[in-house]
């Protein structure tokens, strides 16, 4: 046995067995066991009586024997500690822990021993370890974990003694308190860890150990692990309803969030700390009587802070909201000192930047008088220059300097240099805006020099704003050198906004050099700049969050430096690039234009917006198209011009510079003034109807103009009058404007044939330019020579084409309908069952693969496909008319498989190898074999038909039969014009914020426009309050020919329409309810060709016309217009009159849309009122150039005045004139019942605020009706129907839709009697009853209900969608979705859904969608998402109580048999079913002609089963349809009478009442009572007994009708068709 080497100092007395003499013997394991044991015990008797040396001596005889054992080591242990060896101790507690590290004892001593050594990190250490290893033992461990904090902490003896007291898990959680107070986190954060192992129910421990954990790691730095706890804490707090543990959680995750720079994270926990403090008003009734935890001070920077975030992440709006509430609390808790000048000043800075200039006015104000009150001098001081920076933006100089003198006076006085350097910087900005460069210099020099010497910044801001100082002076050589110091400085010190304002400012002087180095260095900073400054707007954009107008302004610099530096160089190709790259920003960049993007209406890809197009896809577009492309560039120092021809590409590139000390953009813009400037402007404003909007900026443009009158010099003045009157040139404006834009390029355009198509794509202040009239050489006007027309880009070029494409395609499906409608529609039943038809189910017949399966369009329509089939000829009989008249017809018609056609055009050979083709007159000829299917032209006895028209106005035709009734199906085009405006509005509506007066202008010559208009496109012009904007939304699709004359503004893209009749808030209509947006526009789907606009014209603005981009029109051509009609400036009424007569009686017999434009022109210039070239030169097109024939839509509108004619008739009369109904008419599935219901469920919701009661009616005979559903005995009461619903919008149509009937109630209609409905097929009645609980509920906000109104109806994947995104949010609020996420983005993109999205509380911070979880919102969630559960056809009731990921998702798509799969099914041979014309179901094989096998016969036997099932099924639905009608009517008739009558009257009492009776009574005349009821005679009682039969045979039709259609499913799988 191996001995150890070590046994202790004193070895003289060992009994160690190997020291005895050599020679003994040894002894066994046992006995030295036996020996150790005996020692041991020795020695605990003299530690019992103290004597600890001879406990030791006899401890190490023990060891030498066995120095492993434990047991010995930690009574040695004790010993030592005893004795106060604690070096000693500490050596045998770490040789224990060698020998076993599992032994919880030893960790203890351990620790007690280091606590004595004074080591009391490393004694918690083993202590904890010790812990660990039994916690059963957690007392007394903790007892010592105590004793050691108290020695860290100082702790009083009572604390100690409590401590003593708690419970382990309580121990250890004070004890970690203790430990954070005394700022030892990392022992704390050991000491709670541990105390986490616990298995415990104490929540309120956990909570308070979860927060000082958090607390610690927060101290150290380590913000992950701190805000997870944090949020640990947050979850065990809301699910106890902890609201003070759920604060401090809030506040000091949002505060960790901050400080790391996650703005956006730290607002999500500041407003979730706004929810928590609404929750608590609500329970607790008031803000007085919150708890006291939440203070004054924690309300007040809870929104300081929130403004602070919101400013910084660029959401101002949301900032100032909040400025202004953290303002009105610290009034309301008469707050004072510096802290509420800091307030006003906030808010005044957010206003400011925003534009608000009069509440920034007032905030200033504020903020200099609670300086001045406070004494603060810095405050005084910054108040002045702020309030001289507003009176600046106002225009307003002299204040704006007086201003900022004071507050250079108080700097200079303080001898601040950080006020004195801001202080002469707003000073400088001041003089820049004023165009005062030169002191705009000294200033900021002054600046420079204030700075102190480690204010790098601020030396680099001076010296880049001294250079913008110099370049506005011309002087670009001090620019670059200002510049290039101050990008020097940022590049050194890392300011990286700086030095991209030096890079622009260095790019846009240097791309006016001659030098290649120059122009390569400016090429390279635009080339860095354009993509960085794209990338900031769109984030803007993504983030709805405030976007500079710098960041505009300079990339439209950019832009066009890039132009000019590549015009420069020789690249033409690049430089149209880039000069696409920013002409289509016109578009993407208008609202909504991603969500039309998303939803698929304008057919593009999200990539489309951003990618840079290449010259092939260039030259692609343009070669869709036959028309030429005049592309202008207009820049500062160039005027660029590309001419692109179809197929060729780019023929010329012409670039000219301007002249010296010239501008060519104000060149080109004073050119035009002059063109367009009419000196009798007094006579236009009373001959020009004003239809232009009050701009958004309107206040803030009439302040400034009133204070640049005032600021200006009358000698001035005079002066510049002068200088105007100088250099009158010899050429007309049009003669100038020619030699600068045409003559360039007039050697190709004199080339070109006359009247050929030619498109202008203008840039800037040349959308003014009316092109037309600019004349040649030889006098020859522009629009004489071309058909012309204007786009804003290639973008919009390859929109119109798509869109004329679209349009085509429609008229091609329109044709094809009605060749399939001609010969009673049999084209298309035979087509259909062609491959049934001819091929012969025998037994070795081959089942057809998916590639026989054609599509009937491509096989009907010689278009789009053609047959490689060879013609066979066949045999004519002379006595059917319709074999002759279809072997006249071309290929076109030749798809119709009759005898007589020559020939099939179908797939191509190759799609059509695997059907066996057989030529129909061997069909005719050979009689059908015993065992073979019937073909469908014998069925069908089509030799019995006639033609006798053969063409009807509508393109079909008209047969007869002598065997059957033929169909008289005629396809009517859906083509209409449409004419609206001059809206009915109310005497003040909400516009920008302000009240607007429409009542004060009346727009007699809109209604007289309107209705002229109508009377030439020969429809009822929408005028007056039927004028709405539903019915835009609504109309505006179906038009072909639109026509719009009302108020309007192009400049935002509004149009202004009469309000909804129903309004939900009292006061003025808001923006809403009666403004068409650009969003609205571009979320249609339109068909039109034409689109007219007269709007946003006024005689006082004559300076505001339509701008650059047409943005407006360009958001009619995005939505799907081919072509919009508008003029550059206002003109008179009688001006537009005569045109829009000319050129709508140009179009009456079909005319190109420049024909009929040029031909208006035309006819007012000879007028000698408007001979003027101002008056008829401004009408422009923009689009593409189609044509247009009134006289086909007229007629178009007169096919489908006679179809609506048709139906009106045959539904008054109940039966089918023409066409014999469907023998199977549709039963319309669960998702068409849903989307119904959503329609009616949005009625009932917009006007529940006009009908209260109508809602809490309807759930209650929904609940009626179900229970008696499951009750019949129920059915025996009565219900009458309430007056509320009698007279209800929406309430009766729902209810006809569940399946209730009515019938009258005695001798009168009022209180009809209700007839409940026999059973809940269509599973409605339950989703209806919750809905419409949910709508209860959703009525109290009014805002949320006009948006679900608006939206209404949805698809079923949106609702997935809504429901998916609702559930989350109710159920796993931990969870932080973004706007980006695939299921969210389809959602934020949806206009009308975000709408909705916001009134119930959600809103984007930054790309993160957070939801206001206050308790209105949370209810008003619950509500909408149990509507949306009710109205979806695929979501679980579920989600409304948890969330299931398994039920999240877009909803499965529904298996489809395929052809492939026949096999399989069967294919009955020995029946071969048909489908044949109006839905009717026959068997082709001849009764028991052909004998089944066995596999068909088990197929047929489960069809029989599946039939007489169904069946007995139904048979039972009749019967209890019957028993139910009965129940119903015998309690109506018999048992109701003497009820009604009992209640009314009570009991017959033994002696007569008096009766009030009518005067006149005498003895030959009976007294009549006034309140006799009249008695029905017979003939109103047969009329009862005939509708309550009637009410029972409907519902018995519509069980038999559902029976069929069962019955039909059954046979379906087996019918070999298409």
């Amino acid at each position: 046995m191996e001995r150890g080497s070590h046994f202790g100092t004193n070895l003289s007395h060992s009994f160690s067995m190997p020291s005895l003499a050599e020679g003994s013997e040894p002894i066994s394991e046992a006995e030295e066991l036996l020996e150790v044991k005996t020692l041991k015990e020795r020695g605990d008797e003299a530690m019992h009586i103290h004597d600890y040396g001879e406990a030791i001596k006899l401890y190490n005889e023990a060891l030498e024997i066995d120095d492993k054992n434990v047991d010995v080591l930690m009574a040695r242990t004790a010993a030592y500690l005893e004795e106060g060896d604690f070096i000693k101790a500490l050596r045998d507690t770490e040789q224990m822990i060698l020998i076993e590290a599992d032994n919880p004892e030893i960790y203890k001593l351990q620790g007690i021993t280091l606590f004595h050594m004074q080591q009391n990190r490393e004694s918690i250490n083993a202590l904890l370890t010790a812990l660990d290893l039994d916690p059963d033992n957690a007392e007394d461990i903790t007892d010592h974990i105590a004793a050691v904090v108290g020695n860290i902490c100082n702790l009083s003896i009572d604390l100690a003694e409590t401590l003593l007291d708690m419970d382990a898990y309580k121990k250890l959680s004070e004890v970690g308190v203790c430990l954070f107070q005394a700022k030892k986190y990392d022992i704390c954060v050991k000491v709670l860890e541990s105390a986490q192992k616990f298995q415990t129910n104490q929540k309120g421990i956990t909570m308070r150990v979860l927060l000082t954990m958090a607390n610690a790691h927060s101290a150290m730095k380590h913000s992950e692990q701190a805000i997870s706890l944090y949020q640990e804490c947050l979850s065990t707090a809301i699910a106890t309803h902890e609201q003070i543990y759920q604060t401090k959680a809030l506040v000091n995750i949002a505060t960790l969030y901050l400080e790391s720079g996650d703005l956006h994270q730290a607002i999500v926990y500041y407003e979730k700390l706004l929810h928590l403090e609404s929750e608590l008003i609500e329970e607790f009734g008031t803000e007085d009587h919150v708890p006291d935890f939440w203070t004054r001070e924690l309300q007040c920077g809870l929104h300081l802070n929130l403004s602070i975030a919101y400013k910084s992440i660029g959401n101002m709006h949301s900032a100032v909201v909040h400025a202004r509430q953290y303002t009105n609390l610290l009034d309301k808790y008469n707050l004072t000192g510096k802290i509420i000048g800091e307030s006003y000043h906030n808010a005044g800075m957010l206003n400011e930047i925003l534009g608000n200039y009069r509440e920034a006015l007032k905030n200033y104000e504020m903020y200099l008088k609670t300086s001045k009150e406070a004494g603060d001098k810095k405050g005084v001081a910054q108040a002045y220059g702020c309030l001289g920076s507003v009176y600046a933006a106002l225009r307003n100089w002299k204040l704006s300097v007086t201003y900022h003198d004071q507050y250079i006076s108080i700097a200079d006085k303080s001898n601040d240099t950080r006020m004195m350097m801001i202080s002469r910087e707003m000073l400088a900005d001041t003089y820049m805006l004023k165009g005062d460069s030169e002191a705009a210099v000294l200033q900021y020099e002054a600046m420079y020099k204030t700075c102190i010497r480690t204010d790098y910044r601020g030396k680099a801001t001076a010296l880049c704003k001294i250079g913008n100082a110099f370049r506005d002076l011309k002087r670009n050589q001090y620019s670059i050198h200002y510049y290039e110091q101050a990008y020097d400085l940022a590049q050194d010190y890392l300011f990286s906004d700086i030095q991209t304002l030096c890079e622009f400012n260095i790019a846009c002087i240097k791309q006016q050099s001659t030098q290649m180095m120059d122009i390569e260095l400016a090429r390279k900073y635009f080339s860095k700049l354009i993509p960085f400054l794209e990338m900031k707007i769109r984030e803007h954009l993504d983030e709805d969050t405030h976007c500079p107008s710098e960041y505009h302004q300079q990339l439209v610099k950019c832009y066009d430096g890039m132009q000019c530096v590549l015009a420069k160089l020789g690249n033409k190709d690049e430089c149209l690039q880039f000069a696409e790259m920013y002409r289509r920003r016109h578009l993407t960049q208008q609202a909504g234009y991603l969500g039309s993007l998303s939803s698929g209406l304008t057919g593009y890809s999200h990539g489309s917006v951003l990618e840079v197009w290449t010259l092939d896809r260039i030259n692609r577009v343009v070669s869709q198209q036959s028309a030429y492309i005049l592309y202008y560039s207009l820049i500062n120092s160039h005027l660029l011009l590309w001419v692109i021809a179809p197929g060729q590409g780019i023929v010329r590139f012409y670039s000219r510079k301007a002249d010296d000390d010239m501008d060519m953009v104000e060149q080109v813009k004073d050119t035009l003034d002059e063109l367009r400037t009419y000196t009798d402007h007094k006579s236009l404003q009373n001959s020009c109807e004003n239809r232009c909007l009050p701009p958004k900026d309107l206040e803030l443009e009439l302040v400034r103009k009133k204070n640049m009158m005032l600021g200006k010099s009358d000698g001035k003045s005079q002066k510049s009058d002068e200088d105007k009157s100088v250099d009158i040139p010899l050429k007309t404006p049009a003669r100038r404007l020619f030699d600068l834009l045409l003559a360039p390029v007039e050697d190709i355009l004199i080339k070109l044939e006359s009247k050929s198509p030619l498109i202008i794509v203008p840039d800037k202040y040349l959308h003014h330019c009316p092109f037309g009239i600019l004349q040649d050489w030889y006098s020859r006007y522009l629009y004489d020579r071309f058909r012309i027309t204007y786009l804003p880009s290639l973008l919009a070029l390859e929109k119109v084409v798509h869109n004329e494409l679209n349009h085509l395609r429609a008229k091609d499906d329109l044709e094809f309908e009605r060749t399939q409608a001609r010969k009673g529609g049999l084209s298309k039943v035979l087509s259909l069952m062609l491959p049934s038809a001819s091929t012969t189910p025998g037994e070795n017949s081959s089942v057809l693969s998916s590639e026989a399966i054609f599509d009937l369009k491509k096989v009907s329509n010689p278009r789009l496909v053609t047959s490689n089939m060879s013609r066979t000829k066949t045999p004519v009989r002379d006595n059917t008319k319709l074999t002759d008249e279809v072997s006249k017809k071309t290929t076109r018609q030749s798809t119709q498989i009759l005898p007589g056609i020559s020939e099939f055009s179908g797939t191509d050979t190759a799609s059509l190898q695997h059907i066996p083709v057989v030529s129909l007159s061997q069909q005719v000829a050979a009689p059908p074999a015993v065992g073979n299917p019937v073909l469908p032209d014998k069925m069908l006895n089509i030799h019995n038909y006639s033609t006798l028209t053969t063409r009807t106005s509508t393109g079909t035709d008209i047969t007869t039969s002598s065997q059957c009734v033929t169909q008289f199906e005629q396809v009517s085009s859906h083509d209409r014009c449409m004419v609206i405006g001059n809206p009915q509005l109310p005497e003040k509506l909400l516009l920008h914020g302000r009240e607007w007066r429409p009542s004060l202008l009346d727009l007699d010559w809109a209604h007289q426009e309107c209705k002229t208009v109508a009377s030439y496109l020969d429809v009822d012009a929408i005028t007056g309050p039927e004028a709405t904007k539903a019915r835009f939304l609504q109309d505006a699709p179906k038009a072909t020919v639109l026509h719009i004359a009302t108020y309007g503004c192009f400049k935002e893209g509004l149009l202004v329409l009469s309000p909804s009749p129903v309004q939900l808030v009292e006061g003025p209509p808001k923006e809403p309810s009666y403004l068409v947006t650009v969003e609205d526009i571009l979320d249609l789907k339109l068909s039109a060709e034409l689109v007219t606009l007269n709007v946003g014209y006024s005689p006082y603005r004559l300076k505001e016309t339509i701008n650059p981009g047409y943005e407006l029109a360009s958001a009619f051509l995005a939505a799907g217009a081919e072509c919009v009609l508008l003029y550059a400036w206002p003109l008179p009424n009688e001006t537009v009159n005569k045109f829009y007569f000319h050129f709508y009686a140009n179009l009456q017999t079909g005319s190109f849309l420049t024909t009929a434009t040029t031909a208006a022109l035309q006819a007012v210039k000879e007028d000698n009122r408007f001979s003027e070239t101002y008056f008829w030169c401004p009408f422009i097109l923009v689009g593409k150039d189609v044509m247009v024939n009134l006289k086909d839509i007229r007629h178009s509108q007169l096919d489908q005045t006679l179809d609506r004619t048709e139906k009106s008739v045959e539904e008054e009369l109940g039966k089918e004139i023409l066409n014999p109904k469907s023998s199977l008419p549709k039963v319309p599935v669960r998702e068409e019942h849903l989307l119904t219901l959503q329609s009616l469920l949005g009625t009932v919701l917009y006007h529940h605020s006009k009908q209260p009661n109508v809602v809490p009616e309807l759930i209650d005979l929904l609940d009626s009706s179900l229970k008696r559903l499951h009750t019949e005995e129920l059915n025996q009461q009565t219900t009458n129907l309430s007056k509320h619903l009698t007279g209800s919008i929406g309430g009766l149509d729902l209810l006809k839709c569940l399946g209730f009937h009515f019938q009258a109630k005695g001798s009168t209609l009022a209180d009809p009697y209700v007839v409940y409905p026999h059973w809940n097929r269509d599973e409605l009645l339950v989703p209806t009853y919750d809905a419409l609980r949910a709508v209860s509920e959703i009525t109290r906000d009014t805002t949320c209900t006009e948006r679900i109104h608006n939206m209404l109806p949805l698809s079923q994947d949106t609702i997935s969608l809504i429901i998916d995104l609702m559930s989350i949010t109710k159920h796993a609020p931990e969870i932080q979705l973004k706007v980006n996420d695939l299921s969210v983005r389809p959602l934020w993109q949806n206009p009308p859904v975000k709408k909705t999205l916001n009134a119930i509380g959600f809103h984007q911070i930054g790309l993160l969608l957070n939801f206001n979880r206050t308790p209105q919102n949370k209810t008003l969630l619950t509500a909408v998402l149990q509507l949306f559960l009710a109205m979806s056809a695929y979501k679980s009731q579920v989600l409304l109580y948890r969330l299931d990921v398994n039920l999240l998702g877009k909803p499965g798509t529904t298996k489809v048999i395929k052809p492939t799969m026949l096999q399989e099914v069967g294919r009955l041979p020995s029946l071969t079913p048909l489908l044949l014309p109006r839905n009717q179901l026959r068997m082709s094989t001849p009764w028991l002609s052909r004998a089944e096998k066995a596999d068909e016969m088990d197929e047929k036997i489960k069809l029989a089963r599946g039939k007489s099932d169904l069946d007995e099924r139904y048979t039972e639905y009749q019967e209890r349809a019957r028993t139910w009608h009965q129940i119903t009517v015998v309690a109506q008739s018999e048992s109701v009478k003497a009820n009604e009558a009992l209640s009314k009257f009570g009991r017959p009492r033994t002696t007569p009442t008096k009766v009030k009776v009518m005067a006149g009574a005498s003895a030959s005349r009976d007294r009549i009572p006034v309140e006799r009821e009249h008695l029905m005679g017979i003939p109103e009682v047969d009329q009862r007994r005939d509708y309550a039969q009637y009410v029972l045979q409907q519902r018995l039709s519509n069980i038999d009708l559902r029976h069929r259609n069962d019955v039909m499913k059954l046979y379906l799988p087996y019918i070999q068709s298409t």
